[in-house]
């Protein structure tokens, strides 16, 4: 193998982080290959430093076709893997393999079972087409020395008006006391914990809370890059903190660079979407319009509105003592 193509266009950061593995798998079995994935623009900065991979190429929404077929010409891959197959991309991706007699994986999301992680499935089924290595591991995003530097410094930086108060007398939730993180926001309103229940949570906690975005009660992170945020994250592992957030894809960044974390599953199943490592809560476990296999089909799922309650009563069924017990328990 001298080249081989990772195809990811499914669009969302933890979409992304999910495949990681699968990429860093590929690179160990075809040491001699060189790696390029092929990602929307946000998330390609994950990939800047990683050394499994070679280079990165990025494609437009909505014209995700025409970079595909515009990097297997390029490219001539003697191996593409995709998890992309809207808009004829797998079978593209089939034909093109068909055409040069080279391999290509372009189904991983083959008779999916409910309770098998996904970015597990995709390891598995990449080993049994005889392409990686049969051993399932965790996503893991690679950071260099300063960026893990400027993450400490900004950590400490947030954290200093939490440990002292305005007299310069030592804050309640005192220095050496292990933050927590919260990550109130997500890409679509079905996946968001209500804003009353993350200030109740905040008020509930013994130790230094910072949010990204504003939680009342807590202090903030300042802005930042998609690096800069995995930096802050990896500072908050360093610190023995943890990070608390719904499904979304900084939850799972803060897991990748070794952060505890406890993820709030609503909608999604955490049996399928939970992470590899970590607290996945599962609120109203028995939700008869949930489909695990099929999440784009739930009623709910598009515009937040679910059958059951006026907010989504997934969400509403995890409760801040239910969440403040796993942040404090350690998991």
């Amino acid at each position: 193998m001298r080249r081989v193509l990772v195809v990811d266009l499914l669009g969302g950061l933890g979409d992304l982080i999910m495949v990681l593995p699968s990429v860093h798998a590929l690179a160990e079995a075809h040491p001699d290959a060189e790696l390029t994935v092929l990602t929307h623009a946000p998330g390609a900065p994950l990939l800047a430093r990683d050394p499994a991979v070679a280079a990165v190429r990025t494609a437009e929404k909505h014209d995700e076709r025409a970079a595909v077929e515009a990097a297997l010409a390029d490219l001539a891959p003697d191996l593409t893997v995709t998890t992309t197959r809207f808009d004829g991309i797998g079978d593209l991706v089939d034909a093109d393999a068909t055409a040069r007699g080279t391999r290509a994986v372009s189904n991983l999301w083959r008779r999916p079972p409910p309770d098998e992680l996904v970015g597990e499935r995709y390891q598995r089924i990449l080993a049994a087409e005889g392409v990686i290595a049969d051993t399932v591991r965790p996503p893991r995003v690679v950071l260099d020395p300063a960026e893990l530097a400027a993450g400490r410094h900004t950590l400490v930086q947030a954290l200093r008006p939490r440990w002292h108060s305005t007299s310069g007398n030592p804050h309640p939730r005192g220095e050496g006391t292990a933050p927590t993180v919260l990550v109130p926001d997500a890409g679509m309103a079905v996946k968001r914990w209500p804003a009353r229940r993350w200030a109740e949570l905040t008020a509930s906690l013994p130790g230094p809370v910072l949010s990204i975005g504003a939680v009342d009660g807590a202090g903030q992170l300042p802005p930042t890059d998609l690096r800069g945020l995995a930096a802050q994250f990896a500072a908050v592992a360093e610190a023995g903190g943890v990070v608390v957030g719904p499904d979304t894809g900084p939850v799972r960044l803060a897991a990748a660079v070794g952060a505890r974390t406890v993820a709030l599953f609503g909608p999604t199943a955490a049996a399928r979407y939970g992470l590899e490592e970590g607290t996945n809560l599962q609120g109203l476990p028995e939700c008869p319009h949930r489909m695990p296999t099929a999440i784009t089909e739930q009623v709910c799922w598009w515009e937040a509105a679910c059958p059951l309650a006026p907010e989504p009563a997934c969400l509403l069924d995890l409760t801040v003592d239910r969440v403040r017990g796993a942040v404090v328990a350690g998991g």
